[in-house]
């Protein structure tokens, strides 16, 4: 008689692949996650506090929705102009200027005294945000050995998830501490400083990192050249589409679930930073299964398995006036359409030669920038009048981005199968 392996078994030998496979990660990619841990404990804080302290300024939703919409057409210019830098400047100096540019553009956010000033600091932010998510990928696959690179996608999104919920209760639980003394604003203004400190310190994991350049040609020049040589037009445009589906869908709701909470549920800033946090654990208790998951359905096949499962979740969201059950979707939703993000990440650069890797993420970041300004400006004047109404655009636009991967990228292999079979152009 066959019997079930036991789930706790089961969970522990994932663990221990975790713990071999962390052995191999290489000197960078170490430093590298030391980076994204600080910045997306910054990164935790800010989804709590950001918007309600722009709401509580006296500001409309619209003006929460242009800082989106500034800070992803600066992330979208920056994407354009970096791959050449890398080259030129390499991925240590590039981090670090990431990292003061985040942390100075929310310190100063803190202090403004406009909505005009609150936006611009957005572009500058947006620098910032523009570097680490466009060379993120690029970075973690160039220093990722075949055997363990599955495990260290994995782990970064891990880490990231655990420094958001860290973030996330500092966010809840800061301004509640200090309301008494600084009154509402300025609670939220200076848990909005220690995000800067967060964020503008993970330069110090930066600076660790090894500082190569690969070439010393001009930036334009090495640009010119890259795109001559660039061989990867096809697979550029089959991830472009499910890539900017998905970040207009997520523009209009994401960065206003705050005020979603509190405005519409009357949820208090400690209840709103708990359920961030909870949402964050259950995005990275998804995300550790995502690697047993993909062996059995494969790269694309695991991203648009768990994306299509979200979307009942994310359409229950808007019709539920009851807290505690809006949290426990959001959980759902947030766990299933996230957890393979480290595989799309991991999909998206499998066969492609090495040249073309930041070429091919910053562009794919440049969509997503430009989709997520379209639908963070829509989405904040949605908000104004309604705040049930953007879910369920969003659930189309996401419906559309998951059919859009199993018809663009089911084909796509993992680099070993592909390099088996000879053929790294045609992915």
């Amino acid at each position: 008689m066959l019997t079930r392996p036991n789930p706790l078994a089961r969970l522990v030998r994932h663990a221990r692949g975790y713990k071999v496979a962390a052995r191999d990660f290489s000197h960078d990619a170490r430093h590298y996650l030391a980076t994204v841990v600080l910045q997306n404990a910054g990164y935790g804080i800010l989804g709590t506090v950001f918007a309600l302290y722009v709401k509580e300024r006296g500001f409309s939703e619209a003006v929460v929705g242009d800082v989106e919409g500034a800070l992803a057409i600066a992330g979208a210019a920056v994407c354009l102009m970096l791959p050449p830098l890398v080259n030129s400047l390499g991925y240590r100096t590039l981090f670090i200027v990431a990292a003061l540019a985040a942390g100075v553009a929310r310190i100063g956010q803190a202090f403004a005294p406009s909505a005009v000033m609150l936006v611009g600091l957005g572009l500058l932010f947006g620098v910032g945000d523009g570097i680490m998510q466009t060379l993120s990928t690029a970075f973690l696959s160039e220093n990722a050995g075949r055997a363990v690179k599955t495990h260290l996608f994995t782990t970064d999104f891990l880490l990231r998830v655990a420094a958001m919920f860290a973030g996330s209760l500092i966010g809840g639980l800061l301004p509640a501490a200090l309301r008494g003394s600084l009154g509402e604003v300025g609670a939220y203004r200076w848990t909005i400083v220690v995000a800067g400190v967060f964020m503008a310190g993970s330069a110090i994991a930066a600076q660790a990192i090894a500082h190569r350049r690969p070439s010393r040609e001009t930036p334009w020049r090495a640009y010119s050249k890259a795109i001559r040589a660039f061989r990867s037009w096809g697979r550029l445009g089959r991830l472009l589409v499910p890539e900017t589906l998905i970040a207009l869908g997520a523009g209009l709701v994401m960065p206003f679930v705050a005020l979603f909470l509190k405005h519409r549920l009357g949820a208090s800033v400690e209840q709103v930073g708990m359920i961030q946090a909870v949402s964050a654990v259950v995005m990275g208790v998804g995300a550790f299964m995502t690697p047993a998951i993909a062996r059995r359905f494969g790269l694309a096949g695991t991203v648009v398995l768990t994306e299509v499962l979200s979307l009942p979740f994310l359409v229950a969201i808007p019709m539920s006036s009851s807290l505690p059950v809006v949290a426990g979707l959001m959980w759902a939703r947030g766990a299933l359409m996230n957890m393979s993000w480290p595989i799309y990440n991991q999909l998206s650069m499998e066969g492609l030669p090495a040249e073309d890797k930041p070429l091919v993420a910053g562009w794919i970041r440049f969509g997503w920038s430009i989709a997520w300004l379209i639908g963070s400006s829509i989405g904040g004047r949605l908000m104004e009048s309604s705040y049930t109404t953007p879910y369920y655009f969003t659930a189309v636009l996401y419906a559309l981005g998951a059919t859009a991967t199993f018809l663009l990228l089911r084909g796509i292999k993992e680099e070993g199968a592909a390099a088996s079979s000879g053929d790294r152009a045609s992915a």
